[in-house]
C-alpha cells in the first residue's frame, strides 16, 4: 500500500493544492469519493487539514491526480495577449498573438516560437512560453483539467524599450491562452489502460464481450501454448477494477492479466462528460 499526502485547500482562501477555499476541499473529496467508488484500491482519510491518499503505488497517485485532461476541439487562430498596466513611474506592457492547433493523440503540449529577427529580446520569448505553459497546466474551461496534444505558436510579439519585463510577457503568455481556449473550446479525455488476459481458449468470448461491456476494444489475440491464449484490449482506466471482478468470476480465478497506461482518449458519452464535469474540483468559476 502506498500513501501520499495531500493539502487542502484552507477555508479562509487560500490555495493549497489546486482546490479553490472550502468548497474547493469539498470537491476535492466529492472527485476523491467518485474516484474510489471506481477504483477498489483507492482509499483516503482527512487529518487536520490533510487528506492522506490510500493506494496501490506512486504511479498509481500520479495517475489518480492527473485522471482527466483535456484538448481543444478546433483550432484558433490570431489571438492576442496584452499586459498593459501604469500606475506611476514603470509600468508593465508586454503582447503576443498565438495560434493554436490540435494534434494527434499523445502529442502533448507544443510551443513554437515564429518571431523572427529582433522584434523583441529573445529572452521574453522564453517569458511567453513560461506563461502558456503555465495557463495549460491550469486547466482547460470546461473542467479545469491539464491541456494535452496542443500546439501554440507565437506569430508576433510587441515589446517597450522601458515598460517590458519578463512579468508581462509572462502574463501576456497566460492571457493568450485563455483567450484561445475560450475560443477553442475544449473536450474532456480520460485515461485508457492497454490490458493483455492470459485465459484459456475456450474464455475468447468471454473476454470479448467483459471488453465490450466496459467501453473497451480487443485489438487482437496470439497463442501462447496449449489451450492458452492471450488477448489484448484498449480500456479505460476507471474500469479496470470491474474488468478484473469480471475475469475472476467468469474464469474462476484462472485468467490473469497485466494492464499498462496506453494514451488519453476523448469520452463521447455526453452523460458521462457532464458527471466529470460536475464533480471536478478544478472547474474554473
Amino acid at each position: 500500500m502506498y500513501t501520499a499526502l495531500v493539502s487542502l485547500p484552507e477555508a479562509d482562501g487560500k490555495k493549497g493544492g489546486r482546490g479553490k477555499s472550502n468548497s474547493g476541499s469539498g470537491k476535492l473529496i466529492s472527485a476523491l469519493q467518485a474516484i474510489s467508488r471506481e477504483d477498489l484500491a483507492v482509499k483516503f482519510d482527512t487529518v487536520k487539514g490533510s487528506l492522506l491518499l490510500h493506494c496501490m503505488s506512486g504511479d498509481h497517485a500520479q495517475l489518480i491526480a492527473t485522471r482527466y485532461k483535456e484538448t481543444i476541439s478546433k483550432a484558433a487562430i490570431n489571438i492576442e495577449g496584452r499586459h498593459k498596466k501604469q500606475s506611476g513611474g514603470s509600468g508593465q506592457f508586454g503582447v503576443c498573438v498565438v495560434n493554436m492547433e490540435p494534434l494527434e493523440e499523445g502529442s502533448g503540449a507544443e510551443f513554437v516560437s515564429q518571431i523572427k529577427g529582433g522584434v523583441i529580446l529573445k529572452p521574453f520569448i522564453a517569458s511567453v512560453e513560461k506563461g502558456v505553459r503555465e495557463q495549460l497546466e491550469m486547466g482547460g474551461p470546461l473542467a479545469g483539467y491539464p491541456l494535452t496534444d496542443v500546439r501554440v505558436h507565437t506569430t508576433d510579439e510587441k515589446m517597450h524599450s522601458v515598460d517590458s519585463n519578463d512579468f508581462a510577457f509572462t502574463s501576456a503568455g497566460k492571457l493568450s491562452v485563455k483567450a484561445a481556449l475560450s475560443k477553442a473550446g475544449t473536450r474532456l479525455l480520460q485515461p485508457m489502460e492497454e490490458v493483455r488476459f492470459q485465459v484459456s481458449e475456450k474464455m475468447v468470448g468471454e473476454i470479448t464481450s467483459i471488453v465490450s461491456r466496459n467501453d473497451g476494444y480487443v485489438m487482437g489475440s496470439e497463442s501462447t501454448g496449449v489451450d492458452s491464449v492471450e488477448i489484448e484490449a484498449i480500456l479505460p482506466s476507471a474500469s479496470i477494477p470491474a474488468v478484473s471482478d469480471a475475469l475472476r468470476s467468469k474464469t474462476a480465478g484462472s485468467g490473469t492479466f497485466n494492464n499498462v497506461f496506453a494514451h488519453y482518449q476523448a469520452i463521447s458519452d455526453e452523460q458521462t462528460v457532464k458527471q466529470i464535469v460536475d464533480e471536478s474540483p478544478y472547474r474554473h468559476e
